[in-house]
């Protein structure tokens, strides 16, 4: 594994008091090296997306520590504190929700620029038109607001505004879930490029073990707060170890070859 990057140690996590509490992580611990992408896997309520939250201070854990480069966020200085939240940025699970629909593009993305601070104008506006244009958006979206878009679109929004502080770590809470199958794919090849073109460490959340497989090269098995297996993508695809992740294995559905070649016949009778 590369040098670490991001370390995670002894996470817990408690919901609710008395009988009603609800521990939703047990001494979680591992480890996301430089320039990796690791998956996070789980059904749900396993424990993935309140590690994400954790990560970003949405909540705060109960006991265990976090490190990114050094930096403890619990006890860092202002200074420091002001670096892990730029460089480690955050993808939302639903593009209809995350953007605000009072805003215009320009101003979606100009906002954490102007939060984290340092950034002249013709630095935004620079950072702005390179991202858009990387990921496929013109400068005329910049004047829309968000209920122009679709979801695919909104998606693509929301990656930028995550990047334009220029980060080292994108957290992707299971960003492609809210999407019809039809767009998913695009936006899975635009985290792999952007995560090849700008040299970024990312943690992906997911619940699909096709899209995790697809795009990958290590893993963490998440079962109620629990890790259950960690290890390189084709080594647990070909013999996971524990029982939950053979029965999530078993689990993800194998298309029927007949339709598969069907659905294959119509798109490319549609693409001619």
């Amino acid at each position: 594994m590369p040098e670490p990057l991001l370390k995670v140690d002894g996470l817990q996590k408690r919901f609710g008091r008395g009988k009603n509490a609800y521990q939703a992580l047990t001494d979680v611990s591992f480890e996301v090296g430089q320039g990796e992408i690791v998956g996070l896997v789980g059904e749900s309520g396993s424990g993935k997306s309140t590690i994400i939250r954790c990560l970003v201070g949405l909540e705060k854990e109960d006991a265990g520590t976090i490190s990114y480069d050094g930096i403890d966020p619990v006890s860092a200085s202002k200074a420091d504190l002001r670096r892990y939240r730029r460089e480690v940025q955050m993808v939302f699970q639903d593009p209809y929700s995350s953007l605000d629909p009072r805003m215009t593009v320009q101003e979606i993305l100009e906002e954490p620029m102007l939060v984290i601070g340092g950034f002249s104008p013709a630095d935004r506006r620079a950072r702005i038109h390179e991202l858009i244009d990387m990921v496929g958006l013109l400068p005329e979206h910049l004047t829309r607001h968000p209920r122009h878009f679709s979801g695919g679109q909104r998606q693509r929004i929301a990656i930028v505004r995550s990047l334009v502080v220029d980060p080292r770590v994108l957290l992707c809470d299971e960003p492609v879930s809210a999407l019809d199958v039809s767009v998913q794919a695009q936006v899975l090849n635009l985290i792999k490029d952007m995560q090849r073109r700008l040299d970024l460490t990312v943690l992906f959340v997911s619940h699909d073990l096709a899209v995790v497989k697809y795009l990958c090269t290590r893993l963490v098995v998440l079962d109620k707060g629990v890790i259950a297996e960690t290890g390189d993508v084709p080594a647990i695809y070909d013999a996971p170890q524990d029982p939950y992740t053979r029965a999530l294995m078993e689990a993800v559905p194998v298309p029927d070859p007949v339709l598969e070649r069907a659905r294959r016949a119509r798109r490319l009778e549609a693409a001619r």
